[in-house]
């Protein structure tokens, strides 16, 4: 006997690179992002300008150490990082990015006391369950929190815990990585999350953009069986990094 299997098709959330900027970075939902930063940092913003570096890329997974999202705001600038899992060097890459940004304000300013606040929100999945909801971290002195830095502050939401979050004032932050079902009941009442609902089940309705996504899908575990095979193998440095080599022209 033969059976025929139908699988539905994956529901993609927010935690997706290409799903979070397809919704988040257009001028129309620039409410939209508004909502997530105010959320995010329980407090007001203005946004002025948004500069998503990678919208147009064939791949989203091609970074070559630029941000993911980056927002300026009146004195702030704020980059948005969506981290679909966690590795060891994961925290060390999120900071280079938001650090090169730091840097190069610093050689361009006018002076050291007018320069904006940096902010880095990271949305982490694959954190271990000892790590905090959200972590504030800061360059400061572990002895007695004496600031060396006051100007420069990564935010990371533990996205493994976030629905252990209390109050609605937090829904917005659970639908990122909400699944459809889910969606519907976070969002009911609240007409911005309506709207960040429906945009999200748009593009997962969309054809083109599931096709899209499996391609990268097959891309990545292309990426990550390579590595592991040359982990698993014990591989000098030379030869792990041909495999890697090897990887990238594949994606």
């Amino acid at each position: 006997l033969k059976y025929l299997c139908i699988v539905p098709n994956m529901f993609y959330t927010a935690m997706y690179d290409a799903v979070f900027k397809s919704v988040f970075c257009k001028e129309e939902n620039k409410d939209l992002l508004k909502r997530l930063i105010e959320t995010s940092l329980h407090e007001e913003v203005e946004i002025i300008d948004i500069k998503p570096p990678e919208m147009l890329k064939q791949s989203i997974y091609e970074k070559n150490k630029t941000l993911d999202v980056l927002i300026k705001c009146k004195d702030k600038i704020i980059n948005l990082e969506i981290n679909s899992g966690f590795y060891s060097g994961l925290h060390r890459r999120n900071a280079g990015y938001i650090f090169t940004k730091y840097g190069k304000d610093v050689k361009k300013g006018q002076n050291y006391q007018t320069m904006n606040e940096y902010i880095q929100i990271n949305f982490t999945a694959g954190l271990n369950k000892d790590m905090p909801i959200l972590g504030t971290y800061k360059l400061a002195d572990k002895n007695n929190d004496l600031l060396f830095i006051d100007n420069l502050t990564i935010y990371e939401y533990n996205m493994n815990r976030i629905h252990e979050l209390k109050g609605k004032e937090n829904n917005f932050l659970k639908m990122l990585n909400a699944s459809q079902k889910d969606l519907g009941k976070l969002s009911k009442g609240d007409e911005l999350m309506e709207k960040f609902k429906e945009e999200v089940e748009n593009l997962n309705e969309d054809p083109l953009f599931q096709d899209w996504m499996t391609e990268e899908e097959d891309a990545i575990k292309v990426r990550n069986t390579l590595m592991l095979e040359a982990e698993q193998l014990g591989l000098e440095r030379g030869q792990k990094e041909k495999s890697l080599e090897i990887a990238k022209n594949m994606l």
